[in-house]
Parts: structure tokens; C-alpha cells; sequence
């Protein structure tokens, strides 16, 4: 079953169904990070991610000890009609470099 999930949360949004309806996008790393067991760079996670226009962004963190971090929200219907497009998920790790 963990191999199934880490084949299928390559190429499908199912990270968004393992959080809260709003979270921050260190979150989202964090899972996707445990489930494919290894580190994503952050700057290109997020990038990504934002680039993908799947995700709405809501209102700051409120009542936490750092800087408050944006809250984003999964948009299944914006989703599902870029699919219907041609739009096609993909988070993948980083390649290992040769020594």
C-alpha cells in the first residue's frame, strides 16, 4: 500500500486529500516529503506547486510563534478543468547526481 501511494501521489493531487481544507505550503512539502522519503528543495516545491494554478490562497496564519504563513486551499474545479485540458499533475523528487 505505501508503494502504491508513493507511485500514485506522483501524478496525482491525492496530498491534498491528506490535509486540512487550508493549509500552509510547508505542510503540503512535509507530506509529500514523508511519503516519497526524501527532501524536496523548497524553493522548487513551491514553484512548482504555485505554478500549477490549482491552489487558492487564503488568509495568513494567525497565532503562531513565527512569521504567519500563507493558508492555500486545494481547487478541485480548476483542477479538473485544466485535466480536461490536457493539464497533467506531477511532483517528482530530485534526481540523484552522480559522484
Amino acid at each position: 500500500a505505501y508503494q502504491r501511494l508513493q507511485a500514485k501521489v506522483r501524478y496525482q493531487p491525492i496530498g491534498f486529500e491528506l490535509l486540512p481544507k487550508k493549509f500552509p505550503l510547508s505542510a503540503l512539502q512535509q507530506l509529500y516529503e514523508t511519503i516519497l522519503g526524501q527532501p524536496l528543495n523548497r524553493r522548487n516545491f513551491r514553484s512548482k506547486i504555485l505554478k500549477m494554478n490549482i491552489l487558492e490562497q487564503l488568509e495568513r496564519q494567525k497565532d503562531v510563534p513565527h512569521r504567519p504563513a500563507y493558508l492555500y486551499q486545494f481547487n478541485e474545479q480548476k483542477y479538473r478543468e485544466l485535466t480536461d485540458k490536457g493539464f497533467e499533475f506531477a511532483i517528482s523528487p530530485p534526481k540523484e547526481r552522480p559522484l
